[in-house]
């Protein structure tokens, strides 16, 4: 316990860092997932296979590989990305594929019916989805997009791999200080839990604001 109390400070500062980049990556990753799912359900051919290919590849490559090549493959390339940034922005790529199923299956959860009766009042397009689609797609993805957000938040444990100093890495270097194990990623690990568990109570309330349908 003494060692939690004499570090805690720095597993804050870990803290502030995992919170910042889980915010960004689930920004980030919603936007897109919400394109990509648009893609799916409404664009032509040619582009949705494209769309498709990406998503498929994203879900079938670990984010540890995606990590890695981003931090070591991409200099070679010329291209010398900011840890953090390129951090956010493998996450962020990664969890749209997953964003993106979410949104596509609570699009297509909306009964046909509803699409029917908009296009009878007159509405079409983008005013069809504003109006009567999304409001009732949204309802039904909350659940999984909380369960993602989740995800993303402990995906980004591994930027540690690429020396950031997240939550993560500031618990090696302590246990590394201080041979205490045990009680440093005991501390970490219910960090963790409390970021998940308050989205959680998120999740839990939304359901009952909106009355969110299974």
């Amino acid at each position: 316990m003494d060692v939690l109390i004499n570090n805690g400070w720095l597993l804050l500062r870990g803290a502030s860092l995992t919170l910042w980049m889980s915010a960004a990556s689930i920004g980030i990753a919603a936007t897109l997932g919400l394109a990509f799912a648009l893609v799916q359900v409404f664009a032509a051919w040619p582009l949705r296979a494209l769309v498709e290919v990406y998503l498929f590849v994203m879900r079938g490559v670990p984010l540890l590989v995606l990590l890695f090549g981003m931090y070591y493959a991409l200099p070679y390339a010329g291209m010398d990305i900011d840890p953090a940034t390129g951090g956010i922005l493998v996450i962020s790529l990664y969890f749209a594929a997953f964003m993106s199923e979410v949104f596509r299956g609570a699009i297509l959860a909306v009964p046909r019916v509803q699409w029917d009766a908009g296009r009878a009042l007159g509405m079409h397009g983008s005013a069809l989805m504003t109006n009567v689609v999304l409001p009732q797609a949204v309802r039904t993805a909350g659940p999984p997009f909380i369960n993602t957000c989740i995800m993303i938040v402990k995906g980004t444990s591994l930027v540690s791999i690429i020396g950031l100093w997240d939550l993560t890495q500031i618990g090696r270097q302590i246990v590394e200080r201080t041979l205490a194990p045990f009680s440093v990623f005991g501390g970490v690990a219910l960090i963790y839990f409390f970021i998940c568990f308050a989205l959680s109570l998120v999740g839990r309330h939304l359901e009952r604001r909106f009355g969110y349908v299974h």
